[in-house]
């Protein structure tokens, strides 16, 4: 988790450099980290959870000046579709059960537009079956040329879905 949020900005490199594409990154931001088409999905979510996932999105993602709902709800609306995510972009966030914030965090990275997603512990507070859709989205996000980062202390889960595994 320290090393995702190094490549995500949160810290630096004590030493070393990150590079991406053959480019050294000098990443003092998660902000940075966005620009540069990095997207992660921390253990612990990062939701405003009075707020419902269109609004948390926007907030996350959006510029200065108006938030514009209506577009950012047509593009969720797509990213769900493709993802075949069933979700309530209206409610609450804090309302919906731990798989759909899960959902939430992952489809705001994938609002961004991302090359590269970290997912730090996805499937901690999945079901069985979540994991099995969470898996299958990642193997189409792959499929999509999206590069993913995948933590997890479940050796059995990332084998089965991953190219390279790093222990």
């Amino acid at each position: 988790s320290t090393l995702a949020e190094t490549m995500y900005g949160v810290h630096s490199p004590d030493e070393g450099h990150l590079t991406l594409n053959g480019r050294r990154l000098d990443l003092r931001s998660p902000r940075d980290a966005i620009a540069e088409g990095i997207g992660m999905v921390h253990q612990h979510f990062e939701l405003v959870t009075p707020l419902s996932t269109v609004e948390n999105v926007a907030l996350g993602t959006t510029g200065k000046g108006y938030l514009k709902l209506d577009l950012v709800r047509d593009r969720l609306r797509e990213l769900c579709s493709t993802y075949n995510v069933d979700i309530d972009l209206e409610m609450p966030v804090g309302e919906l059960p731990v798989g759909l914030q899960q959902w939430v965090e992952i489809l705001k990275a994938m609002y961004l537009g991302v090359d590269l997603l970290i997912l730090d512990e996805p499937t901690a507070a999945l079901t069985p079956a979540g994991v099995e859709r969470l898996f299958s989205s990642v193997s189409r996000m792959r499929e999509e040329g999206l590069a993913v980062v995948l933590i997890s202390h479940k050796m059995h889960e990332v084998t089965g879905i991953s190219d390279r595994v790093t222990v």
